[in-house]
């Protein structure tokens, strides 16, 4: 299909010959115009590929039609012609749109040369889009696959927990003997089931923590903890395991280490992990040495100090082209060693997941036949007021919303003039009201517990937002938080990327300054 042109020029004899020109030597289908108003009556009524105008023209100039097609119709390449006394009004006219410039006198292989190079240019740039919107297109339903798959692994995980929890409890009883005698060989049986269901429900257990992780609904308790004790609790739960293989788990932690800020339960569930692991992939007679560092003199003050935990073993290692997966969901190394542990390959991807969720770091440095070092961080406690696992779903949403080129709106909320004690649980009955008012299943709902104040994090943008914070007002005058209907004074405070913030710091501080303005 040739390419359509429109000449515009108000020399009679100049449009003439370019007509001629480009048509017979150039092969493109030519439209003519003596003025910029002319040529943009004709871009209203039919279709264009390229204008090719004059810079110098009575009223309407080539810089101003350049100005006005690249406002109603940038999809239009424009190529101005210019003098050589007036190259600096060509550039000008670059800045405003046009494709490029061409100054006379006209050399007429050099012009259907590069006119057809920017048509050309345009074409690429065309299938480019069109393959990048198909990218955005298939990228969007894999999300949303990835996004039904994460609520279905969810739901089945915990659904499926308790039938097992049901057999579990039965095959236990028939072990026992209270519901009748068993001779050996229902008793080998019945063992190898128990074992099995105690398998599936780890699988499952695992499942849905890697869910909750995904999604970012995990539970985390922060507290100070001495990390000296929890390190060797681990380590004396799984010295027997160790001792079976003749296994030494050494422990090295210095008396001066600093507490740390984080989730007992789950910081136990990290170094079980690792530990564990490095028991498995150990062989017979081999050393873990688990070890703590603490913040070095180069790191910042303030919230970035961290302490560093090693668990260095002497096992078979990891090849690595590997090392770069193996934090990855399903991730599995193949050797002789291996495939006589059973696991899903999910602990790693667990162990990542926490590990990030308190702000750290975990890292694996391997050499085969030496032996592995799994090294991972966690925050000095600062004694402050900051909330972790606000900042890791805030991080992880922020990310996600550049990533998918979408809003996102921080609202936080808070009761005001009311006392603590009154305020925990006025707090817990806002938390049901807020979360009827969201749009999303997949909107988050956060208490900041030091704060007393609720955090929501949405998609949606201005105006949604707008709509979002009516709703919450609304609802609280409607269900009132008191007992006997007494009314309930809140306020809040929100922003949203990208219409008034660019960073997360920025739309943490904007919000913050709304709630407390």
């Amino acid at each position: 299909m040739e390419n359509q042109v429109l000449v515009v020029d108000d020399e009679k004899e100049i449009r003439a010959f370019l007509n001629n020109a480009l048509s017979r030597l150039g092969g493109f289908h030519v439209e003519l115009a003596e003025s910029g108003e002319e040529a943009l009556h004709k871009l209203e009524k039919e279709h264009f590929d390229l204008v090719l105008t004059d810079l110098k023209m009575p009223k309407m100039d080539g810089l101003q039609l350049i100005a006005e097609i690249a406002k109603s119709k940038p999809e239009i390449l424009t190529i101005v012609m210019t003098g050589h006394g007036t190259i600096d009004s060509a550039l000008e006219a670059m800045k405003l749109g046009a494709s490029d410039y061409i100054t006379k006198p006209l050399n007429l292989d050099e012009m259907i040369l590069r006119l057809r190079k920017v048509l050309e240019e345009k074409q690429r740039f065309v299938r480019l889009k069109d393959f990048a919107d198909q990218l955005e297109r298939t990228n969007l339903e894999l999300r949303k696959i990835d996004s039904m798959k994460s609520e279905f692994v969810s739901v089945a995980s915990h659904e499926l927990r308790t039938p097992l929890a049901a057999i579990k409890n039965v095959v236990q009883l028939m072990l026992c003997g209270q519901t009748g005698d068993v001779n050996e060989n229902q008793r080998k049986f019945l063992s190898m089931a128990e074992r099995n269901i105690n398998r599936l429900t780890n699988i499952l257990n695992d499942l849905l923590n890697l869910s909750r992780i995904e999604s970012g609904k995990i539970e985390l308790k922060f507290e100070n903890i001495k990390l000296k004790d929890i390190i060797e609790l681990v380590a004396s739960s799984l010295r027997p395991h160790a001792d079976a293989k003749s296994i030494q788990i050494g422990v090295k932690i210095p008396e001066s280490l600093p507490a740390i800020c984080g989730d007992q339960e789950r910081i136990e569930q990290i170094l079980t992990n690792l530990i564990g692991n490095a028991i498995k992939f150990t062989p017979d007679g081999g050393k873990i040495l688990i070890s703590a560092q603490p913040p070095s003199h180069d790191q910042k003050d303030g919230y970035s100090k961290t302490v560093a935990i090693s668990v260095r073993d002497t096992g078979i290692g990891i090849p690595a082209e590997h090392l770069d997966a193996i934090f990855e969901k399903f991730h599995q190394v193949e050797d002789s060693l291996h495939r006589s542990v059973s696991g899903t390959g999910l602990g790693l991807a667990i162990t990542k997941g926490l590990v990030e969720a308190h702000q750290g770091k975990i890292v694996v440095e391997s050499e085969m036949g030496k032996g592995s070092t799994f090294t991972f961080t966690l925050p000095v406690s600062q004694g402050e007021r900051r909330d972790p696992h606000f900042r890791f779903i805030l991080d992880k949403e922020f990310h996600q919303a550049q990533e998918n080129n979408a809003p996102l709106t921080l609202f936080l909320i808070e009761v005001l003039d009311q006392g603590i004690e009154v305020k925990d649980a006025l707090l817990s009955k806002l938390e049901e009201n807020v979360k009827q008012c969201l749009w999303r299943k997949a909107d988050i709902l956060l208490k900041r517990e030091k704060e007393k104040v609720l955090a929501a994090l949405c998609e949606a943008n201005l105006k949604g937002a707008r709509v979002i914070r009516q709703r919450i007002e609304e609802s609280t005058q409607n269900h009132p938080l008191e007992p006997g209907g007494a009314s309930v004074l809140i306020k809040v405070g929100s922003a949203t990327y990208p219409d008034e913030a660019l960073s997360k710091e920025e739309l943490f501080r904007l919000a913050k300054e709304r709630l407390g303005g």
